[in-house]
């Protein structure tokens, strides 16, 4: 079963070191002045850590979106399921896709209804605060990107980069156990397949994961090579918890979070002498993450 969709170009956009380093330097200083109260811990159960060969990719689930796929990625965490698989789908600039390649593994695994979208007014939406392309209102809830639609009464997660999503054919109800990462903003599969988690840390690695060409069975890594080995697959709180990782997410109804917005939607810095115009895309803004260890200053 592989993900069926179809080619985008991709837009490279190089921009100045020096305004790279203002940014992320405002958006340091953001976080470490941040008390303790605008940090929203994670639960154990829905963090997933996903081991390969780069290094580890973390994943913050989302069951209030989609809490069928997201009981579907705990129980393929557990007993080591998921060990050995590979991400054997994976194409630059779109997803990187894993899971079990072999379809004769997918036959225990009964299909999912989809999960694309849900009631519109989920408590805690916060506006961007300005217009989308893709949706008449985009904001975040709990820090992941949202779309919605008070016409259609629904909202949904955003296929921005570092979302986890479930792969499927025709079928809007045919998803099962294979997964995609997405690597660069693909709107166009909003409300069409079942957003439900984002990568909280490790997206280099799988930014570094091996490709596939397109023109080749849509991207499947062919033989003898292979695509990027899955060493484990699994959740926080199957771990000791004294080896358990602890993340925090910025608090997006927070003030803080507001002002790390304007970090973002104000360039200030010289090295602009033609100013942007002070607008955000939803997907080139991230809710900052940090780890932390009991006792210890966060990181």
């Amino acid at each position: 079963m592989f993900l069926r969709l179809a080619t985008l170009a991709v837009t490279l956009v190089f921009c100045g070191a020096h305004a790279d380093a203002q940014t992320e330097g405002e958006t340091r200083r953001i976080v470490r002045a941040a008390p303790e109260p605008d940090w929203r811990p994670i639960a154990p159960e829905n963090l997933l850590l996903i081991e390969t060969e780069k290094g580890t990719i973390t994943v913050e689930l989302n069951p209030d979106f989609a809490p069928e796929h997201v009981e579907r990625m705990r129980k393929l965490a557990f007993g080591g399921i998921m060990h050995g698989q590979r991400f054997y789908r994976v194409i630059d600039g779109f997803v990187a896709q894993g899971g079990f390649e072999d379809e004769a593994l997918m036959v225990d695994w009964p299909t999912l209804t989809n999960e694309n979208e849900r009631v519109y007014g989920g408590a805690g939406f916060v506006p961007l605060g300005n217009d989308d392309l893709f949706a008449p209102e985009t904001g975040h809830i709990d820090g992941f990107p949202v779309g919605r639609s008070a016409e259609l009464q629904t909202e949904w997660l955003l296929h921005c980069p570092g979302a986890m999503a479930m792969a499927r054919d025709t079928d809007p109800d045919s998803g099962s156990t294979e997964f995609y990462i997405v690597l660069d903003a693909q709107r166009y599969l909003d409300r069409n397949l079942t957003v439900f988690g984002r990568v909280i840390d490790g997206m280099e690695h799988v930014q570094a994961m091996k490709r596939g060409k397109r023109e080749i069975e849509s991207g499947v890594i062919q033989a003898p090579e292979q695509g990027d080995l899955i060493r484990s697959f699994r959740l926080a709180s199957e771990m000791m918890e004294e080896n358990r990782p602890h993340w925090e997410v910025m608090n997006s109804e927070s003030e803080l979070f507001e002002d790390f917005k304007t970090s973002r939607r104000v360039r200030d810095d010289p090295f602009f002498y033609r100013k942007p115009p002070e607008v955000l895309d939803i997907c080139s803004i991230s809710a900052p993450v940090r780890q932390v260890k009991p006792g210890d200053t966060p990181q």
